[in-house]
Formats: structure tokens, sequence, C-alpha cells
């Protein structure tokens, strides 16, 4: 089957995310068609993947393994006390991976792959929310992670900051005024 996927897996990249695992326990949100939970699991990563399975995942031209379909807020609800690393790759352009992490906690890491937005540098990503980038922080960045076609994606392990919740809360009415200006 052919590999579709927004992310570029190569070998050295996913060695490099192996040995930073390091035997944890992995929940994986907005995992699309599984591509990468099998290639982890291949690599001996005991993860669990989850998606909403939305248009842009290529599940429509098949599976790499079974994803079990839920929200991933609800996968961080359900899954979230017995795993020890949040993944996500290529998140959906929502508040849906700010809530999902809100509900990790500052506890425990993420990894994060994707496209990144970053305002100051005039950079909006395809991937997760701007709230989402600005309620989390890098702790680590996997060199071995070759950017692709957009070239302002990578790889990187991100922590939810203290006052998450007053961030989202902030673009969640900024949006509402937003829609009210409509009606």
């Amino acid at each position: 089957m052919k590999e579709y996927s927004w992310g570029n897996f190569e070998d050295q990249f996913l060695d490099e995310l192996v040995q930073w695992i390091d035997g944890r326990r992995v929940l994986e949100v907005f995992s699309g068609n599984g591509l990468l939970a099998k290639k982890l699991r291949e690599r001996g990563v005991d993860i669990i993947p989850t998606t909403t399975f939305q248009g842009h995942d290529f599940h429509e031209h098949g599976m790499h393994c079974d994803v079990e379909e839920l929200p991933a807020s609800n996968a961080v609800k359900k899954y979230g006390d017995d795993c020890d690393v949040l993944l996500m790759s290529w998140p959906v352009a929502t508040e849906d991976a700010s809530v999902a992490s809100i509900l990790w906690g500052e506890e425990k890491p993420m990894i994060y792959i994707g496209e990144v937005t970053d305002l100051a540098k005039h950079q909006l990503g395809g991937c997760a929310s701007d709230s989402f980038f600005e309620m989390t922080k890098v702790s680590h960045t996997f060199q071995s992670y070759r950017r692709g076609r957009s070239g302002i994606e990578h790889a990187s392990v991100r922590r939810v900051l203290p006052g998450a919740r007053e961030i989202l809360k902030r673009a969640v009415d900024e949006w509402n005024n937003t829609l009210r200006t409509f009606r």
C-alpha cells in the first residue's frame, strides 16, 4: 500500500523519535490512516492511535493499522492516565489540539509534528491553532526531522504552559465575538 502522509517519517527521524520515547506508552491523536503508529509499532513502541477521520488525513487511501475513531479530547480523557506521551501529527487547524493539550496537562510531554504558526515571523501554519502555539512551548526539537513541502513544519516536544486555559478562553471569546458580527 502506498504511504500517504503529510509528515516525513524517514528512518533517521523514526529512530530518534523512538529513542526519545524510551519505552514510554504513547497516545496518538490525529493519527489519520495510522501510518506513523504502524512505523512506531514496528520499532517496538506501545502506541494507541486515535483520530476523527477528517478529510485531509488520507484514510480514504487505506489504513496502515487499526485506529480508534475518537476526538482528541475524548482520547485524552479515555487513555491519558494510562499513557506517558501525547503524540499529535498534523492536527487539524481548530482548537481540538489546544483542548486536548490542556486536558493532557503541564506535567507530561507531548510530541508535535506539523506546520508551525509563528505570528512574529508572519508564518501561518495549517495545523493546530494560533492559541495552541501560544499556550505550549518547545522543550526539545527533533533534529533529524526533514521539512517537507511547506518548509514551515517541524517535529518537537512541547509542554503546556501555565495559564493555558485562559489563553484558550480568550481565543474562543474572540472567535465568538467575530461570529456575532455576522448575525
